[in-house]
């Protein structure tokens, strides 16, 4: 009785850390402040509702997807999975496509994160500087360093934007939203699964190496499924209940937790944070990795590499590069998902 129960706490251990790292890739600054999920959900008034819902069984079906290829054939980094996936030719465009936006996210998050310290009053550099030591004190420690730095900063960027979601929803100030009459959230939906799951398979490919059992990778992986539709399901909900006040707000939940108060808008600014810093790290280990499988070159090597040229990518300012790639890569992620959706996974080689 003793050795199985001993064995069951054993096994548990993993679930929580594929969880929270699934919850921490996909969860980054757009969707923590807000506006990720109001572009996706909250413009579509009441049926924004149905997309959460969606987005949430697409990311645990294709997330488990995923995995049982993840573990089917064992690929060394993310190439080798599109070559299933997708075959060689379109492959090499994907490749080239999803390190391309990586690289130029992870500027984007140093540039964000100094932002959010200028805010604050701590300095702009204060908080690129001090990224960038925790990026590289992280990701020296490789995929177990990333999954630690999860199990941290996921459950407080949960509590936070679960307490300031449910105070926004105490003091809601507008009706309920009518339904919408067209079926755009449908697109909508499949538009945000898809291209949160494409940036996350880096990652999940490093997951299945670390945790080879199919039960623990589909378990985490619903888990972190479920935290994340219902992450979205609250701020949506905050978000609608304040909605001609956020309508053109950059960040909207970072302006529902200063209506909280000082200290309240200030946790929620380091909680933002926290998810900047969770994409930032999941992005450098996703192209890290695919870098040093390319070349030879360790792993580290490319993490010190990855961090001046993330800093000034930042600075030149990528954003706009970002928004006008965010079509391309979007149509790359819906091909992907498609092809996902048929691609059957190899026999006899799969174990639970």
């Amino acid at each position: 009785m003793n050795r199985g129960r001993n064995q069951d706490n054993k096994s548990a251990a993993p679930i929580p850390s594929i969880a929270a790292t699934f919850v921490g890739t996909v969860v980054g600054a757009g969707f923590a402040s807000g506006r990720e999920i109001y572009r996706f959900f909250s413009m579509q008034g009441s049926q924004g509702w149905a997309g959460v819902i969606i987005s949430l069984l697409l990311l645990g079906v294709f997330g488990a997807k995923v995995f049982r290829i993840g573990l089917a054939i064992k690929p060394k980094s993310y190439k080798e999975f599109l070559n299933f996936t997708l075959g060689p030719a379109l492959a090499r465009s994907a490749d080239w496509m999803i390190s391309l936006f990586l690289i130029i996210l992870i500027g984007v998050m140093f540039a964000g994160s100094g932002a959010v310290f200028e805010e604050l009053g701590l300095g702009y550099w204060t908080g690129i500087i001090l990224s960038a030591l925790l990026t590289a004190l992280v990701l020296f420690k490789e995929l177990p360093g990333l999954i630690s730095a999860n199990l941290i900063i996921v459950p407080l960027m949960f509590g936070g934007a679960s307490a300031v979601a449910v105070f926004a929803i105490q003091n809601r100030c507008v009706a309920p939203l009518p339904k919408c009459a067209d079926f755009n959230w449908i697109l909508a939906a499949i538009q945000f699964s898809s291209y949160n799951l494409v940036l996350a398979i880096p990652v999940l490919l490093s997951l299945c190496r670390k945790f080879p059992s199919a039960k623990e990778l589909k378990l985490g992986g619903w888990l972190g499924s479920l935290l994340l539709g219902t992450m979205a399901g609250l701020i949506h909900w905050a978000i609608v209940s304040h909605l001609p006040h956020l309508r053109h707000s950059p960040l909207p939940m970072v302006d529902l937790a200063r209506l909280a108060g000082e200290w309240v808008y200030w946790v929620y600014a380091l909680v933002l944070w926290g998810e900047m810093l969770t994409t930032l790290l999941a992005n450098f280990y996703g192209v890290a990795q695919r870098l040093a499988a390319a070349s030879g070159w360790q792993f580290r090597f490319w993490v010190l590499i990855l961090i001046p040229t993330g800093i000034l990518i930042g600075e030149i300012g990528f954003a706009n590069l970002v928004s006008k790639f965010y079509p391309l890569f979007g149509y790359l992620s819906l091909i992907l998902i498609g092809s996902l959706m048929v691609k059957k996974v190899p026999p006899g080689r799969v174990k639970g």
